[in-house]
């Protein structure tokens, strides 16, 4: 893997899904704008709930500020912490399936994934 081992934690301990990772590097690329949940389900084509669960991650791991109208924007509480996310994006834009790999290899999401097996959707 072309990633620090402390870029490679952050990812794996922060970044669930795949989607979870798009958010992240939208709203890193949109850093001096504000979002609110639905306009990033709008953006990003989503679901409420996916683009939710990983909103409270990236806010838990400090890389995501809520502001005090509600709104969400790219903020990391320290500046290693996007070093690292600037270390995923490019290893997202050379090897996705790679990282994508390590996503998905994660323990997390395994058990994400097979939970979400039992989840109902609504048909609307």
């Amino acid at each position: 893997m072309v990633l620090s081992d402390d870029a490679l934690t952050l990812l794996r301990r922060s970044v669930r899904s795949v989607w979870a990772l798009e958010l992240l590097l939208l709203l890193r690329r949109e850093c001096g704008r504000s979002w609110t949940p639905d306009t990033l389900v709008a953006e990003l084509r989503g679901s409420p709930m996916v683009v939710g669960e990983a909103l409270g991650a990236l806010t838990a791991a400090g890389l995501v500020a809520k502001e005090p109208d509600g709104a969400l924007r790219y903020h990391p509480v320290a500046e290693v912490l996007d070093r690292w996310v600037q270390e995923i994006a490019e290893a997202y834009s050379l090897r996705p399936s790679a990282v994508i790999r390590e996503i998905f290899a994660s323990p997390q999401s395994k058990v994400q994934i097979f939970a979400d097996s039992f989840r109902f959707r609504s048909l609307d």
